[in-house]
């Protein structure tokens, strides 16, 4: 006996289901970051990478590491126009195109580099400068991720106060909150790209600059500034921001997917950012580089104007409850 309803059913589904796969694979989003390997973004990127790949919904990532696509601010234009689906860069960076985001640039902001930012990030208080940032740039905010406390090195001098960075040229992000805040330490703050630190310290164009402990040594800038200060003076946030567009087009099972991926590559590049510390200081004593401890409370002093500054631009009550978030 023939059923021909239930053939035809049966094709129909099949059809279906061989489209809809093809699709799914037919979707590969892209991501272009500035970061060497070694890296905590470098190598989340990487693992959202291959949990996409191991993904069953077809959604596959291509990535352009150690600013193949340019700078932060090229990326955050490619993300802007869809010639890449995301990327990771400072929050100093991202507050050009989003104002909102610079509430977490204030100098001596956050208690720690390890708690403290993702209690409020994920809080309440972090849901709303998110709806901020979304709406002024257009895009999505994905993933906060880290790009830990910075602490300054310098060519010869070590700094313990900031007496000792008077009239220092010192490479910074050219956000005015960078600015403002080594304009109060007695430096001269240098904005330049990333990628041009290593030669303007090895050709004496500046005397130091500022960074993590890990972009420090995975771009190997000790080699040509080997005192590393440990100011703390910033923690700096490093959200993951996506084309709005190209997130539309994932189905809602191949979004899920990506969300749950997303989720597993926070929570390892915090992770790496957080352990990575103190084998970062070990591993550069080892190679000559000097490590001093400063009077952070002389450099907290020192740039309580600035933030007063800012406290009043983004709201003093704001700032108080980042401050006191628990």
């Amino acid at each position: 006996m023939k059923f021909p309803n239930l053939q035809k059913s049966l094709l129909c589904g099949i059809a279906l289901t061989l489209s809809a796969s093809f699709s799914a694979q037919a979707i590969e989003l892209t991501a272009g970051h500035v970061n060497p390997p070694g890296e905590p973004c470098y190598e989340a990127f990487v693992l959202l990478q291959k949990e996409l790949a191991a993904g069953s919904t077809g959604v596959t990532l291509k990535i352009f590491p150690q600013g193949q696509i340019g700078g932060e601010k090229d990326a955050i234009e490619q993300v802007q126009m869809g010639a890449l689906t995301m990327t990771c860069v400072a929050g100093a960076n991202l507050s050009a195109f989003a104002p909102s985001v610079g509430v977490y640039d204030i100098p001596f902001l956050f208690r720690d580099g390890v708690t403290h930012p993702w209690v409020v990030t994920d809080g309440p208080i972090g849901q709303g400068i998110t709806e901020r940032v979304e709406k002024e740039s257009g895009l999505d905010v994905v993933g906060w991720w880290s790009a830990g406390v910075r602490h300054v090195f310098s060519r010869k001098t070590p700094i313990k106060t900031p007496a000792d960075m008077k009239d220092m040229k010192i490479r910074v992000i050219g956000s005015p909150v960078y600015i403002d805040t080594f304009n109060a330490l007695g430096a001269k703050p240098t904005p330049m790209p990333y990628g041009e630190v290593y030669t303007s310290l090895a050709t004496h164009t500046i005397d130091a600059a500022e960074n993590d402990s890990s972009g420090y040594r995975n771009m190997k800038f000790y080699e040509q500034a080997p005192q590393l200060s440990l100011t703390g003076h910033f923690f700096l946030m490093k959200p993951v921001i996506a084309n709005r567009a190209a997130l539309a087009k994932l189905s809602p099972e191949q979004r899920q997917e990506f969300d749950a991926a997303m989720a597993k590559a926070t929570a390892y590049q915090r992770k790496l950012f957080a352990e990575n510390f103190d084998g970062d200081i070990a591993w550069l004593k080892e190679h000559g580089v000097t490590v001093t401890e400063t009077d952070r409370a002389a450099f907290e002093a020192a740039v309580k104007p600035v933030q007063e500054k800012y406290a009043k631009q983004y709201g003093a009550d704001l700032v108080e409850s980042i401050r006191n978030a628990r």
